[in-house]
């Protein structure tokens, strides 16, 4: 696909894919597989490769790029394969932001730099951002997560980069809506803001938002793609109600247990989770059995 094409595809819902790992902690290719094979046709916008719930801090470049390879011999031709790129220097990002390409990755991911955070200035985004794009032909999705990468973007720094002509848009998982809002309403028309935060979707799509790449789309891609589908048709009424169904996917799991309960969920609904890459700890039994019930109460007997 051109820059263009896949920036016209750049809209709906897209999981976090998780990282499964073997007894050896190794990456385990082939639940990764049967996981991606799962996803394709169902309906979801692409995939996202080596993102925060994908334990990208824990994984090396070179199991990143195997995983986007893997990504795009999976997903249809038409279905986005976004890689999560971003390192703490310029160069090192660019280097893997262009062997991400080479591997099939239609869209890359980029992290704020947060190690020196105090010095994560407006001119510093700026360059590091500014440099990214420019050095390559795909485009970028900036993508905050303060309460992790512990840099949060001014408003104003992204509505300068939202005018650069390969950046094509934002992950946006603060949660903070507001936030969100005086993004949306300082950059174009066709900037691409994603919520990776559920209980604000529905608000951020009101907004203008382009769709969600959450958790829950790894476990319940089904009722994520439903409600998207919904909105985007109009049928407000069956949006709201199918969203009801999944605020307490992301209170329960998410934002209670976090990764690890991603991969509990999964395994819980079929699909190969297993356990996190240390120091991550898998989620304590009394854990799993709430999130089951979490599982049976909002997807149990639903309707798609």
């Amino acid at each position: 696909m051109s820059p263009k094409q896949i920036i016209d595809r750049l809209r709906g819902i897209m999981p976090p894919l998780v990282t499964p790992f073997n007894k050896r902690g190794e990456v385990d290719e082939g639940a990764y597989r049967a996981n991606l094979e799962r996803y394709t046709g169902s309906g979801l916008a692409g995939v996202v490769v080596a993102g925060t719930t994908g334990e990208a801090p824990f994984l090396t470049p070179e199991e990143r790029l195997r995983l986007t390879e893997i990504a795009r011999e999976v997903m249809k031709p038409d279905e986005l394969v976004v890689a999560g790129t971003g390192l703490e220097s310029t160069r090192g990002t660019i280097e893997l932001s262009r062997e991400a390409v080479k591997r099939g990755a239609d869209v890359v991911l980029v992290l704020t730099p947060g190690y020196y955070r105090a010095k994560m200035d407006a001119p510093a985004l700026l360059a590091h951002f500014f440099a990214v794009a420019d050095a390559l032909r795909r485009p970028v999705l900036l993508y905050s997560i303060p309460q992790c990468a512990g840099t949060k973007m001014p408003v104003e720094v992204i509505a300068v980069l939202a005018r650069h002509k390969n950046i094509a848009g934002l992950k946006e998982s603060s949660g903070d809506l507001e936030y969100v809002r005086a993004i949306l309403s300082r950059v174009p028309r066709d900037f691409r803001v994603f919520s990776g935060n559920v209980p604000i979707l529905l608000d951020v799509l009101r907004a203008g938002g382009a769709g969600g790449i959450m958790g829950q789309a790894c476990f319940a891609p089904e009722l994520c793609v439903a409600f998207y589908d919904a909105w985007r048709q109009g049928q407000q009424e069956r949006a709201e109600e199918l969203f009801v169904h999944l605020v307490p996917l992301a209170a329960e799991v998410n934002v209670r247990y976090g990764a690890p309960a991603v991969k509990a969920a999964m395994d819980l609904a079929g699909y190969r989770g297993g356990d996190p890459r240390s120091p991550l700890l898998p989620v304590p039994a009394a854990a799993r059995r709430s999130i089951a019930r979490t599982l049976k109460t909002s997807l149990g007997g639903l309707s798609l």
